[in-house]
């Protein structure tokens, strides 16, 4: 069985799928955003894996940018992520660029983020290798709602390749 290439696979979604494809990358930096200040995201391995270990069950989402190459300890630490999510149901976005997801997530002050006056309350991200954003206490944002609609969509077909998706800054 061959597989098709990546104009061939673009044909095969359906066109609902394609409109989401198109704003996946505005809906994912929304609902990012969202999950800050409503204080259910985690970042870095480490605490990631931490989180994954002790509520696995409350992860609605794992982010993974792209690691370069070079960057071996990232890849299998990615790898690791990736095989416990998947046994575990979790869904997860791979995204372009590591450098993106530290603008979103320092880029927008929500009501629970620090005032940028006040430099002990300022905001740091030292490690944004992996982002796992948790379920809403409350309902889902329609934002929320469009990134699971989008993983459940196009990320679970049978169309290849995955699409890694780009983030707007």
């Amino acid at each position: 069985m061959t597989l098709p290439e990546t104009g061939e696979a673009s044909a095969l979604l359906k066109p609902e799928t394609k409109c989401l494809k198109k704003y996946i990358g505005n809906s994912l930096r929304e609902s990012m955003w969202q999950a800050m200040e409503e204080q259910r995201i985690t970042c870095g391995v480490i605490d990631c894996a931490k989180l994954l270990k002790c509520y696995y069950e409350n992860v609605m989402l794992c982010v993974l940018p792209e690691a370069g190459s070079e960057e071996v300890s990232v890849h299998i630490q990615h790898t690791l992520i990736e095989a416990f999510c998947w046994e575990n149901d979790i869904r997860i976005l791979k995204v372009k660029n590591q450098l993106a997801v530290g603008e979103i997530l320092t880029g927008r002050k929500g009501p629970c983020v620090p005032d940028n006056n006040n430099i002990e309350d300022q905001v740091t991200l030292t490690d944004i290798s992996c982002v796992m954003i948790e379920y809403p206490m409350k309902r889902m944002s329609m934002e929320d709602e469009h990134v699971i609609e989008f993983h459940d969509d196009v990320m679970l077909s049978d169309v290849y390749p995955k699409p890694v998706i780009e983030l707007p800054i």
